[in-house]
């Protein structure tokens, strides 16, 4: 029998990094082309409106992300997260698999280390506003007279911190985690002075269907420091995702 969803193109459903937004995956749709359907999450809270809640632990914002994209996650789908992104799309897959929902057909993280060890989130939390604000300047495209002494910094701060507080809550249930039963491709940069390689593989143990460690040339935002080679990674983890769905071929 035809497999009905083998010639559709893959949902790419995309969680951006702490202290950002949708606009982090601006581009994204043209670089990959027309083989995959690249849908950047809005995070609730981020709306222009500021009607919807900004939930503050990781538990909660997974369920209302869970009710949020029911549509989309009812039908074959793929995710990647970057960062803080990283671990709200492997909790919203786990808390699909537990409730006997669909899980991805692949989780594709980035730039985070395995949700047991010491995260970036972790490790930015530490530093002072001067720190963190040195370390926004080196890693976004923000320049630094723009941030230096105004309200756009204030607010950046204030988002950021608030972002890394959620990424460190419900860590404490991590040793009873059931493993994923879809692959998970992991992401990291060779030079991201946040996340070692050896901590980016430790995403092995979360899936019982495979893990492959792809590392990309840059830091911690590779995706926009080597744009041509991660996208050709991503792209390579989304086509064996298509392969795998595609009907053999009958002799």
């Amino acid at each position: 029998m035809r497999n009905p969803h083998a010639d559709r193109p893959s949902v790419l459903l995309a969680f951006h990094q702490a202290g950002g937004s949708t606009a982090a995956f601006a581009g994204w749709q043209a670089a990959l082309g027309p083989g995959i359907e690249v849908v950047p999450v809005r995070l609730p809270g981020r709306g222009a409106d500021g009607r919807s809640p900004r939930y503050h632990d990781l538990a909660s914002l997974t369920r209302a992300l869970s009710e949020d994209l029911a549509p989309r996650l009812a039908g074959p789908h793929l995710m990647y997260g970057h960062s803080m992104g990283a671990v709200i799309a492997y909790r919203l897959a786990r808390l699909r698999a537990e409730q006997g929902g669909r899980p991805p057909e692949r989780l594709i993280v980035g730039a985070h280390a395995a949700p047991h060890l010491v995260s970036a989130a972790e490790l930015t939390r530490r530093l002072s506003d001067t720190e963190l604000t040195r370390w926004l300047v080196d890693t976004s495209n923000i320049p630094s007279p723009l941030l230096a002494g105004s309200r756009l910094l204030d607010g950046i701060l204030v988002r950021l911190r608030a972002d890394l507080r959620l990424c460190a809550s419900g860590t404490e249930d991590l040793a009873t985690a059931v493993p994923l039963p879809c692959p998970i491709d992991v992401f990291a940069g060779a030079d991201d002075p946040l996340v070692p390689l050896a901590h980016a593989a430790g995403w092995g143990r979360y899936t019982s269907a495979g893990s492959t460690l792809r590392v990309i040339p840059g830091g911690h935002f590779f995706p926009r420091e080597s744009r041509q080679p991660f996208f050709r990674e991503l792209r390579a983890a989304v086509f064996e995702e298509q392969t795998r769905r595609r009907p053999p071929l009958l002799g």
